[in-house]
């Protein structure tokens, strides 16, 4: 059950690999609870794909990073932006060794001053709330790893506050 929102709710999803079906049903089935979807790399071009079917039929805004997998893609491989009074960083945390570390990406997260930091990557998904800085991986729809299941997460932001919750797929599908 949704509960009522002031500010803004944004679908995150990461790692889709090509494979964009169950991302159009989350976002037929989602798109009145959502303001916007953001992808975090690994085939950002899917999200191509997603805004030309989904912008101007749900009027919902569509951003999305570069990752480790997107080979001559003109997405960038980091967004910085300020919305709802949240300063927020986007990216795929391929360049930040979140494979071993986390330490990397919160200290560049400190010097950019971010209240969330999204990123994908290890398709493991990841909350992590600490000293006022979300950390926030949505995991993977289409190739879950680390015993994970498909997920996917709802991100809200309101008057400077950022908070998400991570969705099992499957639950949706």
């Amino acid at each position: 059950r949704l509960k009522e929102v002031c500010g803004l709710r944004f679908l995150v999803i990461s790692d889709t690999h090509g494979a964009i079906r169950d991302a159009a049903f989350i976002i037929e089935k989602w798109h009145t609870h959502i303001d916007g979807v953001w992808h975090l790399g690994d085939h950002a071009s899917d999200l191509d794909k997603l805004a030309k079917h989904y912008a101007q039929s749900y009027s919902l805004a569509f951003s999305s990073v570069r990752g480790n997998c997107d080979f001559s893609c003109p997405a960038p491989y980091s967004r910085q932006f300020t919305i709802e009074d949240c300063h927020v960083f986007m990216c795929h945390g391929h360049q930040y060794r979140i494979n071993f570390s986390l330490d990397y990406l919160r200290e560049h997260a400190r010097e950019q001053i971010a209240d969330v930091v999204l990123f994908g990557h290890t398709h493991v998904p990841l909350y992590e709330k600490e000293n006022g800085l979300l950390l926030l991986n949505p995991g993977s729809l289409t190739q879950p790893r680390g015993g994970s299941k498909k997920s996917f997460a709802l991100l809200e932001l309101s008057g400077g506050k950022a908070d998400a919750t991570i969705l099992d797929a499957d639950a949706f599908l």
